[in-house]
């Protein structure tokens, strides 16, 4: 009888830890590279943690006779790059798959949205155009602020938050020909009212259409550096936190909406005067799934093990709210300045706060910092833990105190 087999599309930064979840069950994971070269920001992967690595050329038949050669049970992606591309697998072969009718709403963030509307969830209005006097003529209409950004970026990736229509007419001719970070040159974008409240993050993954909340985050925020909304903490939430009464049924309507029946998802949603609001939603893993195994004992990653492979104890166990642990929360540095970065001037005094956990520092002495504007541009991200919240809140605090302009010893460039 041969081992358990996935296939996971992009298994690179966190997602790489399938090889590590689904290992544990005994099951092989396969790599499949999206793209011939490695997108922007992608960190290799050893490829010794894979059974056999496969590299997307353009010709989706072979590649599609080269997966089913090794006979895998499941089919899912690793990061955004790679959710099309494994929808389309995983239909091919036969498994569990959320299909590819609505592959295209899951990535393009003008499309879920009109999708959802379509569904009757309330959604934002928005607008998608790649004309100046189209996208000024809109903003005059609904007035207030606007959100203009990438159809798929990501990360915060080339997000402007615009006052006027001029703004909105300056930041689509910034964006319009440039190529992100996921590889796809725009030539038009997605411009929404901007909602007006907190914002916080729902984790899920579902089985045959069932959908289990694994994780739920509050999400802090500050205006720095041109960004009106760049996220700074994340803090994760109890499971009985009445605010989730709102956020988790939105979630799953979503999700419905979407046709995202297998596999995990990342839900961002506004609570606005007005009820939920779905900012977008990612049809993979978070970006924190090794913090949440920490601070509740598992999260997406051995509940998509479950889903993909053990379906019958995923609906054993669906449903059941996650306990906290201990009180837990992700944070990052903002740097807001440029050059040859000498030294760090507080990191000892951070490391000294009572529920200071770990740190990774991404920018090193030595190296060019620049202003910080999106999720991949932190100098430093750091985890905090503690049996009261009280006290972590206390040293996310101090620690927005000592970040700032004073922690970056820098030389010109």
């Amino acid at each position: 009888m041969k081992n358990p087999r996935a296939v996971v599309v992009d298994a690179f930064n966190t997602s790489s830890g399938f090889t590590d979840a689904f290992g544990a069950v005994g099951a092989d994971v396969v790599q499949v590279q999206s793209t011939p070269e490695l997108l922007p920001g992608v960190t290799p992967v050893d490829p010794s943690r894979f059974s056999h690595t496969l590299v997307h050329d353009g010709d989706i038949d072979a590649l599609t006779d080269r997966v089913a050669s090794l006979r895998p049970d499941a089919v899912l992606p690793g990061r955004e790059s790679g959710v099309e591309l494994a929808d389309v697998l995983s239909d091919r072969l036969g498994l569990r798959s959320n299909g590819t009718k609505l592959s295209r709403a899951r990535r393009d963030k003008y499309l879920q949205i009109e999708r959802v509307r379509a569904q009757g969830v309330p959604a934002a209005r928005q607008i998608r155009t790649g004309d100046e006097a189209e996208l000024r003529a809109w903003h005059e209409d609904i007035g207030g602020t606007v959100v203009v950004k990438p159809l798929r970026g990501g990360g915060g990736e080339g997000v402007r938050f615009c006052d006027s229509p001029a703004d909105s007419a300056a930041a689509l001719t910034s964006l319009l020909h440039q190529v992100t970070t996921l590889g796809g040159q725009i030539d038009s974008v997605v411009a929404q009212e901007y909602l007006v409240g907190a914002e916080y993050i729902v984790n899920t993954v579902s089985c045959d259409g069932v959908h289990d909340v694994t994780d739920v985050w509050s999400t802090d925020r500050i205006t720095a550096n041109g960004v009106r909304d760049l996220v700074v903490t994340q803090v994760l939430m109890r499971s009985d936190d009445h605010l989730l009464l709102e956020l988790v049924p939105h979630a799953r309507q979503v999700l419905d909406a979407l046709g995202i029946r297998h596999g995990p998802a990342h839900v961002e949603i506004k609570l606005t005067p007005d009820g939920p609001r779905l900012v977008e939603v990612n049809a993979r893993m978070s970006g924190l799934p090794y913090y949440v195994a920490d601070a509740i004992g598992e999260g997406q990653l051995e509940w998509s093990v479950d889903a993909y492979l053990r379906p019958e104890r995923f609906h054993e166990r669906a449903g059941a709210p996650y306990t906290r642990r201990s009180a837990f929360a992700w944070a990052a540095l903002v740097s807001p300045v440029s050059g040859r970065l000498v030294r760090y001037r507080a990191l000892d005094e951070i490391r000294r706060l009572e529920s200071f956990r770990d740190m990774t520092v991404v920018v090193r002495p030595g190296e060019r910092i620049v202003p910080t504007t999106w999720d991949l541009g932190y100098p430093a991200t750091l985890t905090f833990s503690h049996a009261e919240e009280a006290i972590m809140r206390r040293d996310l605090n101090t620690l927005r105190f000592l970040d700032g302009e004073a922690m970056y010893e820098v030389e010109p460039d």
